[in-house]
């Protein structure tokens, strides 16, 4: 899902900026841990920490809680902007 449907600009760029600023701080890439499925890796950990505190920091600047699929969306975008991995995403077929 691209979260530009449910954000405008400033909001987007806020949370892309707060999470890649953050993941840069908290070293997320260098993270050498093996696969975990049972939520307690050092990652999963980071993880909601970082969705926590994004949400705090977007509601004290825009007065209105972030839809919790932009939160998830994009850390991991922004994970991969700081990879150099970024997806290309398609311009819509009309525009309005």
């Amino acid at each position: 899902m691209d979260c530009r449907q449910l954000l405008d600009i400033k909001q987007y760029e806020f949370l892309m900026n707060y999470f890649m600023r953050r993941q840069q701080e908290l070293k997320v890439a260098e993270l050498d841990e093996p696969f975990s499925y049972d939520g307690f890796s050092v990652y999963d950990q980071i993880f909601q920490q970082l969705t926590k505190e994004a949400e705090v920091a977007y509601i004290e600047c825009f007065a209105e809680p972030p839809p919790p699929i932009a939160l998830t969306n994009l850390y991991h975008l922004a994970e991969l902007e700081l990879a150099g991995r970024r997806p290309r995403i398609k311009a819509p077929g009309t525009l309005q």
